[in-house]
């Protein structure tokens, strides 16, 4: 081939190529791949600096696993920088943990949180967050825990639980729900965990509880009394009783005789509860926390208290016992790492 046919050839070569670019108008651009080491890289580049967008977000607190952004808590961002907040929120897409306070709660928040493929946990926080918005919750089916403190949510809002079947923990604290309640949480097999505190539950329907596995079960700070006794005591796998400031007695702490499962008890200020409940109490082999602070124990009847060899943390506060009794009780328990008088 002469030189005239080889610039001949290039010039059908170049030629060919634009019209196979250009023709018809249409674009044929091809993306090339980066390297899986250089996309690892970029990942990782791109995720250090999302987690340093949060430092720009005043208040507003992150836990890192590395450099993901793994948990976000905006209970102290200014309501004038939650919108921000959120937007940014719905970029990490790491998040597995976030806590929420009630005024960031608009119409697609559920929209932006469903599209973060990692969120298990959900806490929200405040008045403003009612039974409307509650519900609107139901669109975030993976959820494994809720929390719902100090809301409006009632038990019409408390009833989305129940669609929500993957939970393993929640807590409706301070929220004005009722027994009526436990019907929806007791559709949720998979829950473990479940605190009631300073909610207006009485125990006068406990009974659809009594058949989920839960191992730690909260009820202070209530009018709970001794008519959901006997359903708590058949829980069967129950570990931790939060009974504090609640209306049990002597009669109704029978129900718990025996049962080698608990290993927290706590009846702190329950005036109600006398040294005559001793009994029930020492028949609770594995116990390793033991609260009896503001009962109306006496304090030279402590010393029954003997067999629960396996305590840990034993409160006996405001019974009026001495420094040298205390002393004696104290050396009772080899296990003992913490002694309150």
């Amino acid at each position: 081939m002469n030189f005239t046919q080889v610039r001949l050839a290039q010039s059908l070569l170049v030629g060919s190529l634009f019209i196979g670019t250009l023709g018809c108008g249409v674009s044929s651009t091809k993306t090339i791949p980066i390297p899986p080491a250089e996309q690892s890289a970029a990942d990782e580049l791109a995720e250090a600096n999302l987690a340093a967008a949060w430092d720009d977000i005043a208040g507003a607190k992150t836990k890192l696993r590395g450099d993901d952004v793994v948990v976000v808590d905006l209970r102290e961002v200014a309501e004038s920088d939650l919108d921000n907040a959120v937007k940014l929120l719905s970029k990490t897409s790491t998040v597995s943990e976030l806590f929420m306070p009630a005024a960031a709660w608009a119409d697609g928040t559920v929209l932006r949180l469903a599209a973060l493929p990692n969120l298990k946990r959900l806490r929200i926080y405040g008045k403003e967050f009612d039974d409307a918005k509650a519900k609107s919750i139901s669109g975030l089916p993976a959820l494994i825990a809720v929390t719902f403190q100090d809301t409006s949510v009632t038990d019409d809002g408390a009833s989305v639980l129940a669609e929500l079947n993957e939970l393993q923990d929640i807590s409706l604290m301070n929220s004005p729900v009722t027994d009526k309640a436990l019907v929806a949480i007791s559709t949720l097999p998979k829950l473990t965990k479940l605190k009631l505190r300073g909610t207006k539950i009485t125990g006068e329907a406990f009974e659809p509880i009594s058949k989920l596995p839960l191992e730690d079960l909260e009820l202070a700070e209530t009018d709970f009394g001794p008519e959901g006794m006997p359903a708590i005591a058949n829980i069967e796998g129950l570990e931790k009783i939060n009974l504090w400031l609640t209306k049990i007695d002597n009669e109704s702490l029978k129900a718990f005789e025996g049962k080698t499962s608990l290993t927290v008890l706590n009846i702190d200020n329950c005036p109600a509860i006398t040294e005559e409940a001793i009994p029930v109490i020492v028949s609770l082999p594995h116990l390793k926390l033991l609260h009896l602070g503001k009962t109306s124990v006496a304090p030279d009847a402590l010393p029954q208290l003997k067999p629960l060899q396996e305590l840990e943390t034993l409160f006996v506060t405001n019974l009026g016992l001495e420094e040298e009794p205390a002393k004696e009780l104290e050396a009772m328990f080899p296990n003992l790492k913490r002694f309150e008088y």
